[in-house]
């Protein structure tokens, strides 16, 4: 079988081999407060900054998924002004779950925020809709899983200029790893290690930026296991908050140790972009969900078959996994990952498969 399933997805070869140091290693068996966890961490985190270019004074944290950065955001850094933009289910589930959420701020000396949400289309460049300038926070997905829409590098730094007091705080589930973002242009991202990063599910991966850790002392928010102040109290000493996932941890240093820097890995990821979209741009069978160039995704690619019976048909029996439409879009699409793990050997097949589709 060849796996196109936009996550969990296809994991590198290699970890096998550093499944079977770590446990060789002993590591496995350390306390999270022990040196040798402690060094694993720290040199995890330094390698991390490196590959994906994140600013020194920027601090990096691992969760359980990115999920839980939504709950780590709504409790210690949600205050005043906020609006969520979203055109899917994942960007519209963050905003409904945070808007519902009844420990926000409750304890601290803040008024209860205003949580506003504003959705726009897949063919709409974000900044198009209508943005308060006088936000606190600005949450959005910056690569939608469930339609295959993203947000241009420059559309980042428009919302920046339509909201200038505010936090920027962005899902980007399926695109850290694989995009070359300038970190610096957003105030929180957050991730998890079964998308771009070709690793198991169980790790997130959140990056915090000086402004972002200052509001958070602000809110002072104290209640909860995975409070943000709590996280930093523990990172700044290379400890976790949490009983960690070490064997999670420990392959994620040993791959990132392999990584070329994201400059190359994503220059080799957006070249492979434009053969797929130009491979389903030029089909009779299938169309393109996302028609606007400037807000479809780069890793997830959303494709429309003519016939979804005869396309479902046929990626089972040719034994392709490829990922179901989702949300409102889960009748009548298909989507594909293309994430750097998946090798270029695996989309040639699948090319040549298609050619002879139906």
């Amino acid at each position: 079988m060849i796996n196109f399933y936009p996550g969990p997805s296809k994991v590198y070869d290699r970890l096998k081999d550093f499944s079977k140091e770590a446990f060789e290693s002993g590591i496995l068996e350390q306390n999270h407060r022990s040196q040798p966890f402690m060094d694993l961490l720290q040199e995890t985190i330094s390698l991390l900054k490196k590959h994906l270019n994140i600013p020194e004074n920027y601090k990096v944290y691992f969760t359980s998924s990115a999920t839980e950065c939504w709950e780590i955001c709504a409790q210690s850094l949600i205050r005043g002004k906020v609006q969520f933009l979203y055109n899917g289910a994942f960007g519209k589930k963050w905003f409904k779950y945070t808007v519902t959420n009844p420990q926000i701020n409750a304890t601290t000396n803040y008024e209860l925020p205003t949580i506003r949400g504003t959705r726009f289309f897949i063919n709409q460049k974000v900044e198009e809709v209508e943005i308060d300038h006088e936000n606190d926070v600005v949450c959005w997905v910056s690569s939608e899983t469930s339609n295959g829409t993203h947000t241009s590098f420059e559309s980042i730094k428009k919302l920046k200029e339509k909201s200038p007091k505010a936090l920027l705080v962005v899902d980007a589930t399926s695109s850290l790893g694989g995009e070359n973002y300038d970190v610096a242009d957003a105030d929180v991202w957050f991730s998890s290690s079964q998308k771009c990063f070709g690793m198991p599910s169980g790790l997130g991966i959140m990056v915090v930026s000086p402004l972002a850790l200052e509001r958070a002392i602000e809110i002072n928010e104290r209640n909860h296991y995975n409070s943000l102040i709590f996280i930093e109290e523990n990172f700044k000493k290379f400890q976790t908050h949490y009983t960690p996932n070490i064997l999670g941890i420990y392959l994620f240093k040993r791959l990132l140790e392999t990584l070329p820097n994201i400059n190359y890995v994503s220059e080799k990821l957006y070249k492979r972009s434009d053969r797929i979209i130009d491979f389903f741009e030029n089909s009779e069978y299938f169309d393109l969900l996302v028609e606007n160039p400037d807000t479809r995704s780069k890793t997830v690619v959303a494709i429309v078959p003519r016939d979804m019976e005869i396309a479902i048909k046929f990626f089972k029996e040719n034994e392709v996994i490829i990922g179901k439409g989702y949300g409102e879009w889960k009748n009548n699409t298909l989507r594909i990952a293309n994430f750097p793990a998946i090798p270029d050997e695996d989309f040639e097949e699948l090319f040549r498969l298609l050619e002879n589709y139906v």
